[in-house]
């Protein structure tokens, strides 16, 4: 066995949790403050990389770049309270707990590397119990830049004092695989298709396919142990 995966990495939305009905709403109902409208459906074609980048991209469309420079600060803001008011719609993918805690079993780091904001992110893993689970938590907050740039898995890993390729990212979207692709850090796709849907689905697979990366099913969480274990074999 070579380089043997020791440290799993796991974004949150899409990946661990259905978030989309806090996430999208709570989008939605910061960018129409602005008087912007977004659907759902536009909302997916950009979402991934954190709200930051997601709300500029409207504002900027909409009210040109020094209005969006302008509003941006506070687009985010509006946004995370509204989404802490819906975080109670958000549920776990089925498997979630069962899971993290095989992980931990076999002596597994388990890291979560998520664009939501720390106050989101905490407040989902206290409220369905599983914040215990993880080594770290790294948030949006903790970096200066977005997925698809690395720099919240090169946090991740200096924090766990691990190696890149001894450790597996776990995520949903292009942004995800690009980040892993952009560092060379083994990668697993969770097809799960409740944010990345259609066209952008089957390109997000064949891209996981074409580099080598595993994929999961929507309800196959827990073949990611065995996943994880055959990385290095």
């Amino acid at each position: 066995m070579t380089n043997a995966i020791d440290t799993v990495i796991f974004d949150l939305d899409g990946t661990l949790a259905d978030s989309q009905s806090a996430a999208l709403g709570a989008t939605i109902q910061a960018l129409s403050h602005f008087d912007i409208k977004a659907t759902e459906a536009d909302l997916r074609e950009v979402f991934g990389g954190g709200a930051r980048k997601l709300l500029y991209h409207f504002l900027e469309r909409d009210l040109g770049t020094d209005k969006a420079d302008q509003l941006l600060e506070q687009a985010v803001n509006l946004r995370s309270s509204l989404q802490l008011d819906l975080n109670s719609e958000v549920v776990l993918l089925p498997g979630v707990k069962e899971l993290l805690a095989l992980l931990k079993d076999k002596k597994y780091r388990v890291a979560l590397a998520t664009m939501s904001s720390r106050a989101v992110a905490e407040n989902v893993l206290s409220h369905h119990g599983i914040e215990g689970y993880f080594d770290s938590v790294l948030a949006i907050d903790d970096v200066t830049q977005g997925k698809p740039d690395p720099e919240i898995l090169v946090k991740t890993v200096e924090l766990l004092g691990g190696q890149v390729n001894q450790s597996v990212y776990v995520g949903d979207s292009s942004h995800d695989l690009e980040a892993s692709v952009n560092l060379g850090m083994p990668f697993l796709l969770l097809d799960s298709g409740i944010y990345v849907r259609g066209e952008a689905r089957q390109k997000l697979r064949e891209q996981a396919e074409q580099n080598g990366f595993p994929i999961v099913g929507f309800d196959g969480l827990l073949t990611i142990v065995d996943s994880v274990r055959s990385y290095g074999t």
